[in-house]
C-alpha cells in the first residue's frame, strides 16, 4: 500500500466520530479522489460496512453513463455494495429555480443520508485539500467571514471528509501506485465553471508564489477554525446567559462584543427557524436588537421590544379554545400543555412555587369534578377582549393585555399564548402563574401542575 497516502491519513483510525459499527456510504463518482478513499478504507474497516452511493446527474450524456458503468465495474471488482440514483438534474433545477451546481448537491447529500439512517451510519467524501484551498479562495471572492476561510469542515453532522489534508497530486499517485483506475470528468477540463477557472488560471500561479501553497492553505485554515471554535463557544455562552422566559435578554446581548454577539444572535434565528441567513440578515437583526422593531428574516420573524429580543414562525396562529385534559394537550403553534396533578406531603412548603418553565401551580381541591379527570369547561384557549385577569398576591384584576405588557411579553406571540380557563375565569397565565382564587394555599392537598413544551425542546 501508498505510504504517499498511508502516511498521511493513520488519524483516520483515530477518529472519535467514526462508530465501531454501522454503514459507512461513500459518496463515490468513480474519480481519483473517491476511488482512492473507498479503496483505502477497504483495508481498515469490515467490507460488508461500505456502501458506494454514486448519482448520475444524466448532464454528460454518455459520458455520464460511462462513469456509472465504471462505478459498478468497481464495485464488482472489490466486491462493494453500490446503490445508484439517476435524475436529470438539469431539468430539476429548471423546475426548482436552482443553479444546476446547487441542485446537483442538494441531490446527492439527500441521496447520501437517506442511505445512512442509522445513528451509527457515516457518509464519507473525498473532497482534498486542492478542494479545500479552491473553496477558501472562491470564499474570499464573494467576501466572506471567519466562517467562509475556513474551507471546508472535515465533519458536519454525519459527514466526515477523511481526505482533506491530502492533496489530489498525492491521491493521483496512489491511485497508480496501487494500480486503480478512475474516470475523469470532461467538464473539469474546460474552464465553464469558476471553480475550473480557479483551479486552471489562479492557483497555478499561486503555486509559482509558494510550492507548498496548497498544505499553506490548509494550514491557515485550521489555524482559523480554532479562531472559529472559540468564538463559537463564547457565543453558545452568551446564548445560554442571555435567554429569558420570552426570548433574549438584550442588555445581556449588547454588552458582549459584536463579533460574540452576532454570532449569538445568527444561532438563535437559525434555532427558531431561521434558514439561508446572509450577512445582511443579521446585520439587519442586530440592529433591531438596539433599536427596537422587527423584521421578517429567511424562515424567521424577529421583533425587540421592553429588553425582549424574540425569534419565531413568521406564521404565527390564530385565535384558538381546546378542551383541557390531563396529560398532554397540543395547542395550535407547535406547543403542548402538560397538565397534571399530584398530593402534596405534609412537609412540603406551601409557598414553594415550582419554576420549571412559568410559576405553575394550581389550587386544584376548589376545581370540581372526579379526581382522575379536569372538570367539565376547563379549556386552554388565546386570549379575547375584554379578559382580564387576577394575578396571585396582587390583590387587583387587570386586563389581559396589561398583564402582558407588565411580563415584557413580545407582541408577535401574545395571541398564541395559552390561558387556562376554568367556569369561563382565567386560572392560570403564562409566566404570572396562577390567580388569586386558585393560588395554592395551606390549605390545598391537591395541586395542578401546569408546563409548556414549546415544541423546540
Amino acid at each position: 500500500m501508498s505510504k504517499s497516502l498511508e502516511g498521511q491519513q493513520l488519524e483516520l483510525l483515530k477518529l472519535p466520530e467514526l462508530p465501531d459499527n454501522g454503514l459507512l456510504v461513500v459518496g463515490f463518482s468513480g474519480g481519483a479522489d473517491s476511488t482512492a478513499l473507498a479503496h483505502w478504507l477497504m483495508g481498515r474497516v469490515q467490507r460488508e460496512r461500505v456502501l458506494l452511493a454514486h448519482v448520475n446527474h444524466m448532464l454528460r450524456g454518455s459520458e455520464a453513463d460511462r462513469d456509472q458503468a465504471a462505478a459498478e465495474a468497481f464495485a464488482r471488482e472489490q466486491g462493494l455494495k453500490i446503490e445508484v440514483l439517476r435524475v436529470d438534474v438539469g431539468k430539476l433545477a429548471r423546475e426548482r429555480g436552482m443553479g444546476t451546481e446547487e441542485c446537483g448537491r442538494e441531490v446527492r447529500y439527500g441521496f447520501f443520508h437517506r442511505l445512512a439512517p442509522g445513528d451509527n451510519d457515516r457518509i464519507l467524501t473525498a473532497h482534498n485539500a486542492d478542494d479545500n484551498a479552491e473553496t477558501m479562495i472562491l470564499n474570499l471572492c464573494r467576501g466572506a467571514g471567519l466562517e467562509g476561510l475556513c474551507g471546508i469542515p472535515r465533519q458536519r453532522g454525519r459527514v466526515l471528509r477523511p481526505l482533506l489534508g491530502v492533496s489530489r497530486k498525492k491521491i493521483e499517485e496512489y491511485c497508480r501506485e496501487n494500480g486503480l483506475r478512475y474516470v475523469t470528468d470532461s467538464s473539469n477540463l474546460t474552464d465553464g465553471y469558476t471553480r475550473n477557472k480557479l483551479r486552471h488560471q489562479v492557483l497555478p500561479v499561486l503555486k509559482g508564489l509558494n510550492p507548498r501553497f496548497i498544505q499553506a492553505a490548509a494550514g491557515t485554515a485550521e489555524l482559523l477554525a480554532r479562531d472559529r471554535d472559540c468564538l463559537m463557544g463564547q457565543a453558545e455562552a452568551l446564548l445560554e446567559g442571555a435567554r429569558g422566559l420570552w426570548g433574549l435578554e438584550t442588555k445581556a446581548l449588547i454588552s458582549e462584543e459584536k463579533s460574540v454577539r452576532s454570532r449569538a444572535v445568527k444561532l438563535f434565528l437559525e434555532r427558531s427557524g431561521g434558514v439561508n441567513l446572509e450577512r445582511k440578515h443579521i446585520e439587519e437583526a442586530l440592529e433591531i436588537l438596539e433599536r427596537g422593531g422587527g423584521a421578517d428574516l429567511p424562515g424567521v420573524r424577529v421583533s425587540c421590544a421592553q429588553g425582549v429580543l424574540w425569534a419565531g414562525d413568521k406564521a404565527g396562529c390564530g385565535p384558538f379554545e381546546v378542551p383541557a385534559k390531563l396529560g398532554r394537550n397540543p395547542i395550535p403553534g407547535g406547543k403542548c400543555v402538560i397538565i397534571s396533578e399530584k398530593i402534596r406531603g405534609k412537609a412540603e412548603n406551601p409557598g414553594k412555587i415550582q419554576n420549571l418553565l412559568f410559576k405553575n401551580e394550581l389550587d386544584y381541591d376548589i376545581m370540581t369534578g372526579p379526581a382522575a379527570s379536569l372538570p367539565g369547561g376547563l379549556v386552554l384557549r388565546s386570549r379575547r377582549p375584554g379578559d382580564r385577569f387576577a394575578p396571585a398576591g396582587r390583590e387587583v384584576t387587570k386586563p389581559i393585555k396589561q398583564v402582558f405588557q407588565e411580563l415584557r411579553v413580545p407582541g408577535p406571540i401574545r395571541d398564541s399564548l395559552p390561558l387556562l380557563v376554568c367556569g369561563g375565569e382565567i386560572v392560570w397565565c403564562p409566566g404570572a402563574g396562577a390567580s388569586e382564587r386558585f393560588k395554592v394555599t395551606e390549605r390545598t392537598k391537591r395541586v395542578l401542575v401546569v408546563e409548556i413544551e414549546d415544541g423546540k425542546g
